[in-house]
């Protein structure tokens, strides 16, 4: 293997550790670590990151996914309804990566984590009268302990 080879590896491993901690930690699709770090580390387009994003997720997803599963941390008929349209809109939105021109496609990803990032700053800051989040219980829909 040749020390460019080398590099590109180390770089994957490094994006595959952050992907594999936030997704089951945070429950962020990696692809929020993953993209900008391929397009800024790998110097990949963002057509291209998004797509080897998706395509290591499934794995990741499935391995963090059956680990909550195991720990009653899972709400299945939600996940089902979830799956369900998210299969058909990923395709939509892969159509769209492949029509929508790169430039776009950054400022539209940027704009996206910016809100994100500022709707969480504020709930966690300022917004302390909000209801308690449904959590993992014993109610939950994992297996029986």
């Amino acid at each position: 293997m040749t020390p460019e080879a080398w590099g590109v590896l180390y770089k994957a491993m490094l994006i595959g550790s952050a992907m594999g901690l936030s997704s089951a930690l945070l429950g962020v699709g990696g692809g929020a670590i993953a993209v900008p770090a391929m397009v800024y580390l790998m110097g990949f387009d963002i057509k291209l990151a998004s797509g080897t994003s998706l395509a290591a997720m499934v794995v990741i997803s499935l391995s963090g996914a059956a680990k909550h599963y195991t720990q009653g941390s899972v709400d299945l008929a939600t996940a089902g309804g979830i799956a369900l349209t998210g299969v058909v809109f990923a395709i939509v939105g892969a159509w769209l990566n492949k029509i929508i021109p790169t430039l776009w496609l950054q400022r539209i990803f940027a704009v996206f984590l910016v809100c994100m990032a500022v709707q969480m700053f504020y709930r966690t800051m300022f917004n302390h009268d909000t209801p308690p989040a449904k959590a993992a219980s014993e109610e939950s829909k994992g297996p029986e302990r």
